[in-house]
């Protein structure tokens, strides 16, 4: 039970008591009293009272502004949550108040962008989709880190939309392996790839294609990766990887075919400061540069990012190393965002059955 008393100018004591103990504060205004002792009141029985006046007063648009003044521009995805934030600063939904949003709403606008009513039956999106299911499910964990961060920062309470059924299901991760069967030519398709990339009109092609088979590298990470970061007269070469798409450094083992790779990049220049080991601006400067010098014909539905994906394979298919070692190299940052590739290994696991491997000669 609250009271509230004046004790003189400017003096209001509210008192709260339960169970036969009181706390009191004393307040310049009786609004600010009342306001403490239904809080007090709140927290004691379980039903907190908040003003939500603010958070209704404040509109999505104004909670995106809100993020991007208090955005870590430093952060390695930070370019990528400004573009989402600026989608959501523009999108229908800009005038609503934040309590206004439901998950009803988000779902409807996920069908209208993926075209989800004209899909096939087992089609993510249907043809007139206006991204990809990725892109969506990256706009909504945008939109569920404002409302989180808004609410933190202004001691709010706040249902957030994104909620479980919300996002759409993702397709299958791509599966595309360099074809390791020779062609009539006796060539199979890493070294036609790799004779294609040294027809190409960027000399550093070849080299970092050879690099990505050989340390897993992200395109972005690669593009950004400077010489002062690469150690290759060391007696186990590496490579500093400071800024990743997970915003972790981790360092990168160099093979002795990736250090003749980075060699070759080198050439006989004096490697100067944090000059880049590749002329180009971003990650996708090397993939336009891989589109541009394969054809869909001679390499059908091959894509950059399918080369770390290669990468990873052969780690687990000529390797010894544990799961936690190869996700050091490659950057996962959770052990099952590795379980696609666990079944490269599933034919080693005989030597662990009862009695070892099967003679296969036995009993003939």
């Amino acid at each position: 039970m609250a009271t509230i008393d004046k004790r003189g100018e400017g003096q209001w004591r509210a008192r709260v008591r339960r169970d036969g103990k009181s706390l009191t504060r004393t307040f310049e205004t009786r609004d600010e009293a009342q306001a403490w002792a239904l809080r007090i009141e709140g927290k004691i029985v379980g039903d907190e009272y908040q003003d939500r006046r603010k958070v209704q007063a404040t509109s999505l648009a104004e909670a995106c502004d809100w993020y991007l003044e208090n955005l870590n521009r430093k952060q390695a995805d930070a370019k990528n949550k400004v573009s989402k934030v600026s989608y959501w600063r523009s999108s229908e939904f800009a005038s609503w108040s934040l309590v206004s949003l439901r998950p009803a709403d988000l779902i409807r606008w996920r069908r209208a962008v993926l075209d989800e009513d004209n899909r096939d039956e087992d089609e993510i999106a249907g043809p007139g989709a206006k991204v990809g299911s990725q892109t969506v499910v990256h706009r909504l964990n945008v939109l569920s880190q404002i409302y989180a961060q808004w609410a933190l920062a202004h001691d709010q309470t706040v249902t957030c939309p994104v909620v479980r059924g919300v996002r759409p299901s993702l397709p299958d991760g791509r599966s595309r392996r360099l074809d390791p069967n020779p062609d009539r030519d006796g060539r199979d398709e890493e070294t036609r790839l790799l004779a294609t990339a040294e027809r190409s009109s960027r000399p550093w092609l070849k080299a970092a294609i050879v690099i990505a088979l050989e340390t897993c590298m992200r395109q972005s990470e690669l593009a950004e990766l400077t010489w002062d970061r690469v150690r290759l007269n060391v007696e186990d070469p590496f490579a500093d990887l400071p800024k990743t798409k997970n915003d972790r450094p981790r360092r990168i083992p160099l093979s002795v075919r990736a250090v003749a790779a980075f060699e070759t990049l080198k050439g006989a220049s004096i490697i100067i400061g944090k000059r880049k080991v590749l002329p180009v601006e971003t990650g996708r400067g090397i993939a336009h540069a891989f589109r541009a010098a394969i054809s869909e014909d001679e390499f059908q539905d091959l894509r950059w990012h399918d080369l770390r994906h290669e990468a990873i394979s052969r780690l687990f298919e000529r390797t010894d190393l544990r799961d936690n070692e190869i996700m050091a190299i490659s950057g996962h940052i959770r052990p099952e965002m590795l379980t696609r590739y666990t079944h490269l290994r599933a034919d080693r696991l005989g030597s662990r059955l009862p009695g070892g491997r099967l003679n296969v000669h036995a009993n003939r």
